[in-house]
């Protein structure tokens, strides 16, 4: 195996000679008991075009790169997964080196669309070189899925390494857009003849048929756009294109694509370009589609997710900046250690912009604070295992002074093992707080309560996350316990420093308290039973309770 790449974290999730047998790890936390209230949070990406949502929710994925082609004779999974659909794609590719960005990808494995386990494999007698593995990152056992998968291709010798390096074919693959434009025969129904009668919707006012078309995903669209005249101009229009998301397209969009695309993206509100990575596109002609997109939607784009597309450069940072009405703005898993500085690019302020999330991004302390200068709405701040930040203290300190109406604060995993307790405190002078993730941030030593300024300047707190903070204390949780009524969602993950009678506290001051979640609880052994007469006296309350877990034997 020559590379093994996880898009959540830069280095390897998983190696042989250490494979645990508890999935304990950061990357665990934050992939299941974070992650299991995506969709309530007020931080959560909204779908921009719901015509075009992945019904099976891949979130995340991994590469498996082998150093020659391989072949795959006896693809399965493992009996123990009975997880139902933690992985729900698995993708085949042959890389030719010299025409990296031309990649075909085969679809091996896509899960059922129902709750239920399903082996859906598909016959794939290709010779493959690297495979794509997505993940529905809400369900709980993704990381050991992901670990597990791979010790057993590793041991169990699912693939049959092929000496010779194998070329991929002289013929040049395009999809997407382009390959729609093929003819398509109208054939009646029953007989299978041509079909040369009237067209029954000819005479449906266009009223009627624009909406009909605005029902469609943009492959469908794209399809009518092919039957008749008239379906091609009412296609044609661009009210079709305000809100497109093209992240379950990532196999199809290449430089034929964006080039069709781009003459409709004119008038783009929304857009989401998600995982265009390099083996579908060249930089260049990349980099110029997106460069003319921008410019056009200049003043119609209001928001904007880019979230693990490599070709980010600096030319198009800054066109991005020139957008001043975006009011949502996601950069996720880049690098911007390349930009000398963020907040020179643009001398205008983004008033709009309401939402900024740079979750596993590098980015450097002095252009996070240059950016959020700019920003002086900003509600929603979504930093999560950021690197290179460092001290949290000028971050903090900016955000009061620039950007003090900000409602979300998530921080899990990028400011640790730091005595932080004092500049936490500093979090009560945001008084409209509202969600706050300090998951992994704890402070080295609790000299001082940092929570009892938040809990008595912080009255709208709807939802507070301090997993993993290992020393918290009753009475550390008590001021917040007792002051902040809107407080709606608890996570004392991977804690024990508490006791069960803070949390029958929670339950009986908080009216608005609907869940807790109390996993990886150290002591869960023994306190069964009184979460037992919890939930019993507090029925309204939902109590999460995942036990740490044993990795299952491999056969």
């Amino acid at each position: 195996m020559l590379d093994l790449k996880n898009r959540f974290k830069t280095d390897p999730i998983f190696s042989v000679p250490d494979f645990p047998e508890y999935v304990v790890s950061k990357s665990t936390i934050l992939m299941t008991d974070l992650l299991t209230w995506p969709h309530g949070k007020l931080r959560a990406q909204k779908p921009y075009r719901y015509q075009d949502i992945d019904p099976l929710g891949a979130e995340h994925f991994t590469t498996v790169q082998f150093l020659g082609p391989v072949s795959m004779t006896n693809f399965k999974m493992h009996p123990s997964w009975e997880e139902a659909n933690v992985v729900v794609r698995i993708w085949s590719s042959f890389i030719d080196y010299n025409k990296w960005n031309h990649v075909k990808w085969h679809l091996v494995y896509e899960a059922s669309h129902s709750k239920d386990f399903s082996e859906n494999y598909k016959e794939c007698s290709k010779i493959v070189n690297m495979l794509r593995i997505e993940f529905n990152k809400n369900f709980p056992k993704y990381i050991m899925v992901a670990r597990g998968m791979f010790y057993h291709v590793l041991t169990e010798g699912v693939f049959t390494q092929f000496p010779l390096f194998y070329p991929l074919s002289n013929k040049v693959w395009h999809n997407g857009v382009q390959e729609l434009t093929n003819n398509i025969v109208i054939r009646d129904r029953e007989s299978g003849a041509e079909w040369n009668g009237r067209n029954v919707t000819e005479n449906l006012p266009p009223e009627i048929m624009y909406n009909i078309f605005d029902c469609l995903d943009l492959v469908s669209l794209s399809r009518c756009a092919q039957v008749n005249k008239r379906w091609n101009l009412i296609s044609q229009d661009l009210r079709f294109y305000r809100d497109v998301d093209l992240k379950i397209y990532w196999n199809k969009i290449n430089e034929n694509s964006l080039k069709i695309l781009k003459e409709k993206l004119r008038n783009v509100r929304k857009l989401d370009m998600t995982w265009f990575d390099a083996f579908q596109l060249d930089a260049n002609k990349f980099h110029n589609s997106i460069m003319s997109i921008l410019e056009r939607a200049q003043n119609t784009l209001t928001h904007l997710c880019l979230n693990d597309t490599c070709w980010l450069t600096e030319p198009i940072l800054e066109q991005i900046f020139e957008c001043l009405n975006l009011e949502e703005l996601r950069f996720r898993n880049k690098d911007f250690r390349h930009i000398n500085d963020w907040y020179p690019i643009s001398c205008n302020k983004m008033t709009k912009l309401k939402t900024l999330d740079i979750t596993l991004c590098v980015i450097r302390k002095t252009q996070l604070i240059g950016i959020l200068q700019l920003i002086p709405n900003l509600e929603h701040l979504i930093m999560d295992s950021c690197k290179h930040l460092g001290d949290p203290e000028p971050i903090i300190s900016t955000v009061i002074k620039y950007n003090s109406k900000l409602k979300t604060w998530s921080s899990a995993g990028t400011f640790n093992n730091r005595d932080s307790s004092e500049i936490f405190k500093k979090f009560g002078k945001l008084v409209h707080l509202e969600y706050l993730n300090l998951t992994f941030c704890e402070p080295q030593s609790h000299r001082i309560n940092c929570l009892e300024s938040i809990a008595m300047n912080c009255k709208n707190l709807k939802r507070l996350e301090l997993a993993h903070w290992s020393q918290l204390t009753d009475k550390q949780l008590l001021p917040i316990v007792t002051q902040c009524n809107e407080l709606s969602h608890l996570n004392f993950s991977w804690t024990s420093g508490m006791s069960f009678m803070i949390l029958s506290k929670a339950c009986m001051n908080l009216p608005n308290l609907r869940e807790i979640c109390i996993s990886f609880y150290n002591k869960v052994e023994s306190v069964d039973e009184m979460i037992k007469d919890i939930r019993d006296k507090y029925p309204n309350v939902n109590f999460t309770q995942q036990k740490p877990f044993r990795v299952a034997q491999l056969d």
